[in-house]
């Protein structure tokens, strides 16, 4: 008999990790990107066809165009957002990015050294901000960046750290 394999999910996940928090950047990071996207492409449609000789090509084409290629740009940020994600689990702090290919770093909890939190003026006044988790040895360092709430996940960082170490 063949033993049966579990599907985990993240696929990254070890056995007996169970996922905490997870967060990606906060939602202003692609908002103020696609906000000033779609100012460009409605100065873009506004003046050029004013600018655009007649006797050059046809606008309509060139309109149609760059709105395709717009769309594609637009498309692109928003997946960015979407393909940056952050994990707190009971074993390890994972930062997992990539639309196609995926770079997954890690840092496992008992080596967790320091962790930084900070924002500034526009952070407090929308809710968002920066976590720099730093380990001891060769494991680096990790900054959960454009987070919201990093208060809380500091906080839940510390907890399951303290969690870990109680299991010790």
């Amino acid at each position: 008999m063949r033993a049966e394999k579990k599907f985990i999910f993240p696929a990254f996940l070890i056995e007996k990790e169970k996922i905490i928090f997870k967060t990606h950047h906060h939602w202003l990071f692609v908002v103020f990107p696609e906000l000033g996207l779609i100012f460009v492409a409605w100065l873009i449609f506004k003046y050029l066809p004013i600018y655009w000789p007649k006797e050059i090509y046809p606008m309509d084409n060139v309109l149609i165009i760059f709105s395709l290629i717009w769309l594609f740009v637009m498309l692109v940020v928003f997946l960015y957002w979407i393909c940056i994600n952050y994990y707190l689990t009971n074993l390890r702090l994972i930062e997992e990015r990539g639309i196609i290919g995926k770079r997954i770093m890690s840092i496992p909890l008992d080596k967790v050294q320091d962790i930084t939190c900070s924002f500034g003026i526009w952070g407090r006044i929308f809710g968002f901000g920066d976590l720099e988790i730093q380990s001891a040895g060769t494991y680096g360092k990790i900054v959960f960046d454009f987070i919201p709430n990093p208060r809380k996940l500091k906080e839940e960082v510390e907890k399951a750290i303290l969690e870990s170490r109680k299991k010790k």
